[in-house]
């Protein structure tokens, strides 16, 4: 069964940009935090979700196709992540001040400059699709994703190796 819903980065992006963002005017912040994001931590307090799965990014004509496929063993994970995730936005709605990563950041930037985004809960995952109509906004997206699979191929490869350093 498929079920059509808006983002919850399209909630929160006004409020990161605008600046209820604690400590984000300063210094470079991480691509992807894991452990400090005050979104993604959400993802990463599952057990195991996080590493079992996959995550692809693909261009298309006005934006971006991503598609998070989810084993079985995991959806309930990533369901209560997202629930966690959700209720992270509704305090930053509420003005909690809360430490986006560069990711997020930028998410949120894609959002004031008028991308409009679509989710999609399938039975293998979920599907989120980033567009626009204006050609500026489009390079924007499409730059946004590729700097985000090149550092989830970068996060991926250094655990992988710290794995292999253990052995």
């Amino acid at each position: 069964m498929m079920k059509k819903k808006l983002g919850v980065f399209a909630a929160v992006a006004l409020l990161a940009v605008a600046g209820l963002v604690a400590g984000e005017a300063t210094g470079e912040t991480p691509w992807f935090d894991m452990e400090k994001c005050g979104l993604c931590k959400n993802m990463s307090a599952e057990p195991g979700l996080m590493d079992n799965m996959r995550w692809e990014s693909h261009p298309i004509a006005n934006g971006v196709i991503n598609v998070a496929i989810i084993p079985d063993s995991h959806k309930a994970a990533f369901e209560k992540a997202h629930k966690n995730l959700e209720a992270s936005a509704a305090r930053m709605q509420a003005g909690e001040p809360t430490h986006l990563c560069g990711f997020c950041q930028g998410y949120g930037k894609l959002m004031m400059a008028g991308a409009k985004v679509e989710s999609i809960d399938s039975d293998v995952g979920h599907i989120g699709v980033v567009t626009s109509t204006d050609p500026a906004v489009v390079a924007m997206i499409q730059a946004h994703f590729k700097k985000t699979m090149d550092e989830w191929g970068k996060m991926l490869a250094a655990k992988a190796e710290a794995q292999t350093a253990k052995k």
